[in-house]
């Protein structure tokens, strides 16, 4: 191999060869020969290693992560006063409620916010982290993989349960665990209202197993480093018990919380009282702390739920809710009331409650009719502002409900007592994925602005419920043909009430056409194909119905000669309406069908499944009613029908009251 030359003149080398002959008076120098590309050579990969070497060593930069330097817990309650309804009583009150229906109740499989195969919250809350420093909060709920059927991420809200005492067995592992980290008080807050009373008996006894699995066994020697307390809250707030190892007390103290019948429920405000009270744990020496609600509503004072999220954040309190499921897309539902007072009525009464919405904007456009699509139905997630206050804290939020096991559709006589009516349930592993955005105002209002789609949905949603032709008459006897064209204008007439407002409505949900593609999540995919579906049906329907009376108004004759009615028959059939009904019939297909196949087994496919059993058209059939046949004289004789012969028992007993449901 021939040596590497670098230049006879000038440059590096050669400098060097005559340094070295008048340094040292020798013709022979060692850089004659191979030597020059040897060391050339030499020195080019002592460069490349020392660099590789450089760049191993080298450490990454690091994002600073976004902490916020608070007050100290001193501070905060000189800002944050106690509220005042808050009073200790040393009093046992007068017990109330009775036993309500035992069963085993099983709880359902915990969810993950979201399937993920890496967790996308950088800090999880410790509950023994100082309490002069806080994470700023973020908008991202915790997500992570179900690692089996007892793991619940931090943060989950839509965890299952057929009772308030099964979420009460599932609430024992939380605790043991916190047990395990440091010594633990659990604050039990209570909702007072009339319609939970009979469960509070039933999660006093369930508490009792809880503390002897718990190892606290009556005794403070057993479990020194658990303590529990209680508050109560219905138009006020109180704390029923401070802070005792003592488990006696605090089953005696639940059982003794009485019945507030006021119809209102400070939920937030008794929250952020219980962990006022429990702030003094925090400090030095430290203990963990947990709230645990128990409420099926939503609570009045709802505008409180960021204050209350704030609070416990920063004293590092995670809130875990035994709550109701929120119906889909509504706020209100009726409620399934059996009295358990004997000195009431006994009777089953239905009253309405406010156990919703799932998000904070409404999503779901309504359109009620008289089928299935109008009942309440399971929404797989708790109330907005509850479920958002669990997440916020890394707490849990428990979805109750006596039906949830269910199979199929629940008949309002299945429907359990002191349960809400909802007709259908949906598996929790299917409904993960549909979360609602758990975001601030401001972010969630930022995001409809970015996306056509998102926006024209919630304001079409935001709209009055739509209603379609109420009973349209389908039916026209012909006893002449001036008394037909009066029927058929009249159900015109019907028909352009309503038309308008669905035309609006149409055109609103149009408008975010351009954007859908770019809609990724499945939760806002569903809710406006959805919507925008059911809203064309309903257009194609009301067309094609105002179509066909025109065109039985311009004449039409019986094939039958012995016919006298003309009939409207749903069809599958829109020809008649007009190509651009045809059209407007084709999207509104394809919108719902691909509802029911991209989003199998939620709300929305059940609903859109629905849609499509009712054909979008009509057509005319002829029938033979007789409406021109001579009337025949009534006959038969008079008289009075006799009494039951359990009437007059009934008139000797005089009737008990009935509670106000209005003060549920």
């Amino acid at each position: 191999m021939e040596p590497l030359h670098t230049g006879t003149s000038g440059g590096f080398l050669p400098s060097v060869k005559r340094w070295w002959q008048e340094y040292t008076g020798e013709e022979d120098t060692p850089f004659d020969g191979d030597s020059p590309a040897w060391l050339i050579s030499l020195l080019i990969h002592v460069v490349v290693l020392v660099s590789l070497a450089l760049v191993a060593l080298r450490e990454p930069s690091r994002s600073s992560p976004a902490i916020t330097i608070i007050q100290s817990p001193e501070a905060v309650e000189e800002v944050l006063d106690t509220p005042r309804e808050m009073a200790v009583s040393d009093e046992q009150e007068a017990e109330a409620g009775a036993v309500s229906e035992e069963s085993q109740m099983e709880v359902a499989q915990a969810l993950a916010p979201t399937l993920s195969e890496q967790s996308v919250v950088p800090v999880e809350v410790e509950l023994d982290v100082a309490s002069d420093i806080s994470v700023e909060p973020l908008d991202v709920i915790p997500t992570a993989d179900t690692i089996d059927e007892t793991f619940i991420v931090k943060g989950a809200v839509g965890a299952g349960a057929t009772g308030a005492a099964g979420a009460v067995d599932r609430l024992t592992g939380e605790i043991a665990a916190s047990l395990d980290r440091h010594p633990t008080v659990v604050c039990w807050v209570f909702d007072q209202s009339v319609s939970l009373a009979g469960q509070r008996k039933e999660i006093a006894t369930r508490l009792e197993q809880v503390f002897e699995e718990l190892g606290v066994n009556r005794s403070a020697a057993h479990r020194p480093d658990l303590k529990n307390m209680v508050v109560s809250f219905g138009k006020s707030a109180k704390l029923v018990t401070k802070a005792t190892d003592d488990a006696t007390a605090v089953i005696k103290a639940i059982e003794s919380i009485p019945v507030d019948d006021s119809g209102v429920e400070m939920t937030f405000t008794a929250i952020r009282s219980a962990a006022q009270e429990a702030s003094i744990f925090r400090r030095a020496p430290r203990r963990n702390v947990m709230i645990v609600v128990f409420t099926d509503e939503v609570g009045n004072d709802q505008n409180e739920t960021d204050k209350t999220a704030a609070f416990c954040r920063t004293l590092g309190i995670p809130v875990y809710v035994v709550g109701v499921p929120a119906p889909f897309g509504t706020k209100d539902v009726k409620f399934k009331f059996v009295e358990f007072d004997t000195k009431f009525d006994q009777d089953v009464q239905w009253a309405v409650v406010e156990q919703g919405p799932e998000t904070l904007y409404p999503e779901v456009v309504h359109i009620r009719s008289e089928n299935l699509a109008d009942e309440a139905i399971d929404s797989g997630f708790g109330p907005f502002s509850l479920s958002k206050l669990c997440a916020a804290t890394g707490g849990i939020y428990f979805a109750v409900h006596a039906n949830r096991g269910t199979q199929g559709k629940v008949n309002r006589q299945d429907t359990a007592a002191m349960s809400s009516q909802l007709r259908y349930f949906f598996d929790p592993e299917v409904m993960r994925n549909y979360q609602p955005d758990y975001l601030s105002a401001a972010t969630i209002d930022k995001m409809l602005a970015g996306n056509r789609a998102k926006k024209a949905l919630v304001e079409a949603a935001r709209s009055v419920e739509i209603s379609p032709m109420e009973s349209p008459t389908m039916t026209f006897p012909r006893k002449d043909d001036g008394a037909l064209a009066l029927l058929l204008s009249d159900a015109q007439k019907m028909a352009a009430r309503i038309q308008p407002r669905i035309d609006v409505l149409a055109e609103l949900l149009k408008s975010g056409l351009p954007d859908r593609d770019a809609v990724t999540e499945k939760r806002w995919q569903a809710g406006y194909d959805l919507s925008l579906g059911r809203v064309l049906a309903l257009k194609v329907r009301t067309d094609t119905y105002n179509t066909m009376l025109a065109q039985a108004k311009s004449g039409m004759k019986f094939k039958d000669p012995k016919n006298d009615t003309w009939v409207l028959e749903e069809s599958t059939d829109v020809s008649k309406a007009g190509s651009q009904t045809e059209k407007i019939s084709q999207q509104a297909m394809m919108l719902l069908e691909r509802v029911v196949r991209d989003h199998p087994g939620t709300p929305w496919a059940l609903l859109a499944a629905e849609e499509l059993r009712r054909p979008l058209g009509y057509t005319w059939v002829e029938r033979h009613t007789g409406v021109n046949n001579p009337k025949m004289g009534n006959g038969g004789g008079g008289g009075v029908p006799g009494a039951r012969p359990d009437d007059k028992k009934k008139m000797l007993a005089a009737p008990k009251p009935k509670r106000p449901l209005k003060n549920l």
